[in-house]
């Protein structure tokens, strides 16, 4: 048996760099039904509407239940199979960027910790805004920038209403003028070969502190941030063809392009050469 989709759509723009849809469904899965495929081609956040299942991720076994959303990741292995007494409907919305792995580890979102469980309201809202995002479907101008601005909206709401326990800070400061001051820093430097240990010499902070203080403002580590700074620069630096893969990484501050290109596909889904030959389709 074959699910029954309520509605479908995949857009066929050319993915924008920062964030971009793919598909957004919403479909009822027969009893013991696995979703035809091994490994996503983009990210996505699926919800469970009613029923349950089994969510598998690179050999990790996770229930999920009704009201609880699990994401997906670029070339990870997946196994998603509804349970044979209570199959899933599922909500699903994919879609790939520069700045999707960002916002989904700002969501609450990891590899080893794929599921979340919000409050009801939350999750019917989340629903709601997947809906929204395939109400105004379409390969017009206007459809994609208003479905795009739904997407960012979506991550927002789920960053904003995630589960992620704040590091505690001095009462009376949360940091934020060191951590701009550290942005400012990693924005003027990234093309050198700084560490998260110049960052911290820089905003006079431990780098214990520094940690704190990221993940007080964006929920993510100054490294990560760093990294993921440069892929997103790099990605641009692709899109204009400005340079061999060799020369780019060189231009982010990372000497070693085969660890570029190992670093690119982790946060993009995409070695930089397909990346690059993702723009020509």
């Amino acid at each position: 048996m074959e699910p029954i989709y309520k509605f479908y759509f995949k857009n066929q723009f050319k993915p924008l760099a920062s964030l971009s849809l793919h598909e957004a469904a919403c479909f009822e899965c027969p009893g013991g039904y696995a979703l035809p495929f091994d490994k996503p081609d983009a990210y996505a956040i699926y919800g469970v509407t009613k029923g349950k299942g089994i969510y598998t991720i690179s050999g990790t076994e996770f229930p999920a239940a009704e009201g609880q959303f699990f994401a997906m990741y670029p070339d990870m292995p997946v196994v998603c199979r509804a349970d044979r007494q209570e199959p899933w409907t599922l909500c699903a919305v994919s879609f790939d960027g520069a700045d999707a792995r960002l916002l989904l580890n700002a969501a609450g979102f990891e590899p080893k910790n794929p599921v979340i469980h919000p409050d009801a309201m939350v999750a019917e809202q989340v629903v709601g805004i997947i809906t929204a995002i395939y109400t105004y479907r379409g390969q017009e101008i206007f459809s994609l920038a208003q479905s795009t601005a739904l997407l960012y909206a979506l991550m927002a709401f789920l960053i904003k209403n995630s589960s992620w326990d704040q590091t505690a800070m001095p009462p009376g400061w949360t940091g934020a003028v060191h951590f701009q001051k550290a942005l400012d820093f990693v924005a003027n430097n990234f093309s050198r070969p700084i560490t998260v240990n110049d960052i911290a010499s820089h905003v006079n902070l431990s780098r214990s502190r520094l940690y704190r203080v990221f993940m007080q403002q964006i929920f993510i580590s100054p490294q990560q941030y760093l990294t993921e700074f440069r892929i997103r620069e790099a990605s641009r630096l692709l899109q204009r063809r400005s340079g061999s893969i060799k020369e780019i990484a060189i231009a982010v501050g990372i000497e070693d392009p085969s660890y570029f290109s190992v670093l690119f596909k982790q946060i993009t889904g995409k070695s930089p050469k397909n990346y690059m030959e993702g723009l020509i389709e």
